[in-house]
């Protein structure tokens, strides 16, 4: 695979399939990332998220209230740790 004059992948970074993360992989940084700035996001970005975690094709359905359940478990630990610092 060549690299493209002004394309979306610096010199060097296109890498073949085989090196590359699987997928699921990637996947779980990005939420473990929408997490982390959760509490940032604009409201109508969360209920967006929120609708479309619901409605991703090819996944068995997460209900709203497990998602929501989740993020409070996630804020509570992360207030928790700023607290003891």
């Amino acid at each position: 695979m060549t690299n493209i004059p002004g394309g979306p992948f610096p010199e060097g970074e296109v890498r073949a399939a085989a090196d590359r993360p699987p997928d699921e992989l990637i996947l779980q940084h990005l939420g473990a990332a929408v997490m982390l700035c959760w509490s940032r996001l604009p409201l109508g970005t969360r209920e967006q998220i929120l609708n479309q975690a619901g409605d991703v094709l090819g996944l068995a359905p997460a209900s709203r209230e497990e998602i929501v359940t989740l993020l409070l478990r996630h804020s509570k630990a992360q207030w928790s740790a700023e607290k003891m610092r």
